[in-house]
């Protein structure tokens, strides 16, 4: 996929991640390495979302504080695109990449051996937003309306599907318009009436210019595995504890910025200096992923569940966003994040 930008603001907005279930904040990192970090250390390109962003704190947290040199990794964070980087990962280019659970579902049926190894995102972040003064307070309300999406392709689509068939909306009733990733300017505009979007971005920004707005978050109708950490099968067989060491850094990273917000906003702005050119906007969108990276309790931090995997995968196929049945057996684990030992 390719975007094109011309504001400097929205590139601060967008991303894909989002965005956890509501639930104390994880407890302060604990956890040390298993054995001593080795004198050379192992590099790692960690794929990520398009731009560098705030909503990437947990991991320049991890990079700041030491956490994934603990394990003997030097990370480098390496921007573009998730459909690339799960590519890249399954045939063995890239050892690890920041990817939803829905994308890992779409590259198994391409028959990509890629593997969900610790969740970071513990709620879907896609929404939909609407001025208040449209009346869209329910999934029941958008039937009648025009509603933005991007284009019929990656997480927001994903997330607009989940919402129809979660709420059995008659499709044929809703006109659905390509606005491409100017989903707020659609809406003030009044090209349409809804639109979808990441949490942390459309609803932001009609926050900071103090609309009323209504948002219905896609997650509250259907639960849908969101970011988290992948890597391939022959990673797994080949280097499990580069992999344990992975994801226990990047758990560290997440629970700390849960418990010391500021400090991990702070962090972010040294690995995103042009976000100070903006930093109220900047810290609202931080502020706006923090819910989605909590997970339901302590000590489910890192851990996906079981029962949402095959509910997606069934959700994707009755969407037609597959062709056929994908057997989530073997697409997900929480092996590593139970061998890392975060948050208990």
């Amino acid at each position: 996929m390719s975007r094109h930008f011309s504001n400097p603001l929205l590139l601060l907005l967008l991303l894909m991640m989002l965005l956890a279930a509501c639930g104390g904040a994880a407890p302060e990192p604990t956890a040390t390495p298993a054995t001593p970090a080795p004198e050379n250390p192992t590099a790692i390109q960690l794929g990520v979302g398009y731009i560098p962003s705030v909503q990437f704190a947990p991991l320049y947290v991890a990079i700041e504080k030491g956490y994934f040199a603990d394990e003997g990794l030097t990370v480098s964070l390496e921007y573009g695109y998730e459909n690339d980087f799960l590519k890249l990962v399954g045939v063995g280019k890239r050892e690890f990449a920041i990817a939803s659970g829905d994308q890992i579902i779409l590259g198994r049926a391409q028959k990509l051996p890629v593997t969900y190894v610790a969740e970071w995102y513990a709620k879907y972040p896609v929404v939909v937003f609407s001025p208040a003064e449209k009346g869209v307070e329910s999934p029941e309300d958008l039937i009648g309306k025009t509603v933005g999406v991007p284009g019929l392709f990656g997480a927001s689509y994903v997330g607009w599907k989940a919402l129809v068939v979660a709420a059995d909306l008659p499709e044929d009733q809703i006109n659905l318009k390509t606005v491409g990733f100017n989903q707020a300017a659609a809406l003030k505009e009044g090209l349409v009436d809804a639109a979808v979007d990441y949490a942390a971005n459309g609803p932001v920004q009609f926050q900071m210019e103090d609309i009323p707005t209504n948002v219905i978050v896609v997650d509250d109708y259907m639960h849908l595995p969101g970011n988290g950490l992948v890597t391939s099968d022959a990673v797994i067989d080949s280097h499990p504890d580069r992999v344990t060491g992975m994801v226990r850094a990047m758990l560290r990273g997440v629970a700390y910025t849960l418990e010391h917000p500021d400090d991990a906003f702070k962090i972010s702005l040294k690995y995103v200096p042009e976000a100070a050119q903006n930093l109220g906007t900047n810290r609202a969108i931080f502020d706006a992923s923090l819910p989605y990276w909590t997970p339901a309790s302590p000590d489910a931090l890192g851990r996906t569940d079981p029962a949402i995997w095959p509910a997606t995968a069934a959700f994707m196929q009755k969407a037609g966003l597959v062709n056929e049945a994908v057997n989530t057996d073997g697409v997900w684990t929480n092996e590593f994040v139970e061998k890392a030992g975060v948050g208990k």
